[in-house]
């Protein structure tokens, strides 16, 4: 304990523990503050620019890489929708085909239908005029008889009063 009291008062009376700051003290410790700090700020500048670099090409190769798997996407998805489109022309032709089929199938004997009873309808209307001038014949030829009869009855006639 007695070294503890010797020790106390040693430090006591220590001379920097009186001493004061002057003005020019206080100048130099702000300026050796300046420049550590200002060398401290570039330090942490340079540090923060090789961080930021670092990180800005890191995220570029992430981005290259997630843009190539994007890219190896779509063209898959490309390939199918190329694979697809095909399909669908295929498909598409072929039902243009069964269309025409069905057209010509059910088209050509209507077609033929309607020939068929355009010329009906041309005989029809050939027989009816044959009818009617067969009619008219008939009815000449019965006025011819009529009045060959008449003619016959008068001649008839005639040869019997002498």
């Amino acid at each position: 304990m007695r070294n503890v009291i010797y020790l106390g008062v040693l430090l006591f009376f220590v001379t920097p523990a009186f001493s004061e700051l002057s003005d020019s003290d206080i100048q130099r410790i702000r300026e050796i503050v300046q420049i550590t700090v200002a060398a401290e700020g570039k330090q942490i500048r340079a540090e923060m620019t090789a961080a930021i670099d670092a990180s800005e090409k890191r995220m570029k190769e992430h981005l290259n890489t997630k843009i190539s798997e994007v890219d190896a996407r779509i063209d898959g998805v490309n390939t199918r929708i190329d694979g697809v489109d095909k399909r669908l022309n295929f498909a598409f032709t072929v039902l243009g085909w069964l269309f025409a089929l069905v057209i010509a199938a059910l088209g050509i004997p209507q077609l033929i239908i309607a020939f068929r009873q355009r010329g009906q309808e041309r005989l029809q209307s050939s027989v009816e005029e044959l009818y009617a001038v067969h009619s008219e014949v008939l009815a000449e030829l019965k006025q011819l008889r009529a009045e060959n009869e008449a003619f016959r009855g008068r001649d008839g006639s005639q040869s019997e009063s002498p």
